[in-house]
């Protein structure tokens, strides 16, 4: 089971979403992708006249105008990475975290994975689930969760082999290590395409995480890479 979390600064380059696209096209399996909502979320809160602040992978909000703006950006996200998908000939599908039960968000603020069976099934028959970390909120509102609490959640309730993560073109330079590598030094590798969300889902995972690069996601077998440690 393939895993992989998409970091905002993957997602905010226009190139990467039609690569990653022919990229799992040529895979040819199932595999589950995980985002939020990106600098598609900073750009409409700035719209607002507004300075965003990312608080724990989240842009903070203040009305439920904004968190809403927010929503429909991530949506809109989700869509735009599912029709790439589609276009290249992946049987991709729209998923929100709060879709059947995934995903919820406790009093406390942690997530947890809910009903995952039929994710599962989706992923085993060749299909591809994108989700938006989007949780239930007030009502029938949609609320954006760290992406990465959601990526780490889902897999753990799966039983992937861990969470992968994109890397930088700098990822090669690593690629023969043995040992799990520190954030530190792939940071200072310039291997790390988002240094916060790394260290957020190491800190998080009780399952492997791993630094993989693009273009191993076009392998059928699991993308190879180093495994990151705190």
């Amino acid at each position: 089971m393939l895993v992989v979390l998409l970091d905002s600064y993957h997602l905010g380059d226009p190139l990467f979403i039609p690569q990653l696209a022919r990229d799992v096209a040529a895979r040819k399996a199932g595999a589950v992708f995980v985002h939020g909502s990106g600098e598609a979320g900073e750009r409409v809160l700035e719209s607002r006249g507004l300075v965003p602040e990312a608080v724990a992978g989240v842009w903070a909000v203040s009305t439920p105008e904004e968190a809403a703006e927010v929503e429909r950006a991530t949506r809109d996200l989700n869509r735009r990475i599912v029709h790439e998908m589609n276009e290249a000939g992946t049987p991709a599908v729209r998923v929100m975290a709060a879709d059947r039960g995934l995903a919820r968000r406790d009093a406390d603020g942690t997530i947890r994975a809910g009903r995952t069976a039929w994710l599962a099934t989706l992923a085993a028959q060749g299909g591809v689930a994108v989700v938006a970390a989007l949780v239930a909120g007030d009502g029938s509102a949609r609320v954006e969760a760290d992406a990465a609490a959601v990526a780490v959640a889902i897999a753990e309730a799966l039983g992937a082999d861990g969470v992968a993560l994109v890397g930088t073109g700098r990822v090669a330079a690593l690629a023969d290590a043995t040992a799990p590598v520190p954030l530190a030094d792939a940071q200072a590798a310039g291997a790390l395409a988002d240094a916060g969300l790394a260290a957020r889902t190491v800190a998080l995972s009780t399952v492997p995480v791993r630094l993989v690069s693009a273009a191993s996601l076009r392998s059928q077998s699991p993308p190879d890479g180093p495994m990151l440690t705190a």
